[in-house]
């Protein structure tokens, strides 16, 4: 009788292909992987497609009403009164600091927070404008920050939480018609509407 050893009960491996010798094909992670880096590369061309088109109003409108409740809740939080001022093409935040003169004669000074590193100074670029109007009256927006003059904040956010006055700002494209405006009222509620001029 035959018996059979070890060697000889071993079968073939499922890949050996008896016309070209091993198979090619691939495994179920090298599928995956290729996916996963398929669904990246449109996901980054969405977002350059999208920026392209709204030229990034919607983002930079969400960053600032979220930028807002948090100076907000952080003046209330602090007890600190905090400021805010608009550019053409931008904003920052500032803070009420209490300053000694040589003489040593104390007094509160309105300080842009530029060495914040959340609420540093926003520059959406030429591309983008604002438009601002504080208790219904339009606003001349200054180019940039003039360093002569005493700094003083356009809207103050309050230690009670409270923001005064009440103002809207609109964000837009620098040549186009249409943007967002964000409306804030005294107790800080922000509401955020697309429009058209």
């Amino acid at each position: 009788m035959h018996t059979m050893t070890r060697r000889h009960c071993r079968s073939r491996p499922a890949a050996v292909n008896k016309q070209f010798g091993f198979q090619q094909g691939f495994s179920l992670l090298e599928i995956m992987i290729v996916v996963v880096i398929v669904g990246i590369m449109i996901s980054l061309a969405t977002l350059s497609i999208g920026s392209v088109s709204d030229d990034g109003i919607d983002e930079h409108s969400r960053r600032f009403q979220i930028l807002l409740e948090l100076v907000t809740e952080e003046a209330g939080i602090r007890g600190r009164e905090l400021g805010l001022r608009f550019y053409q093409h931008g904003y920052e935040f500032s803070a009420q600091v209490l300053e000694v003169d040589e003489e040593g004669v104390s007094s509160w000074i309105w300080v842009p927070l530029g060495q914040d590193r959340l609420l540093k100074p926003r520059n959406f670029g030429e591309d983008i404008s604002l438009d601002l109007e504080i208790e219904g009256e339009e606003v001349t927006l200054e180019y940039e920050r003039d360093t002569e003059q005493t700094y003083v904040p356009q809207v103050y956010i309050l230690s009670s939480g409270d923001i005064a006055p009440a103002f809207m700002v609109r964000i837009r494209p620098t040549f186009a018609s249409d943007g967002i405006t964000l409306a804030v009222n005294e107790l800080g509620t922000v509401e955020m509407s697309r429009d058209e001029f």
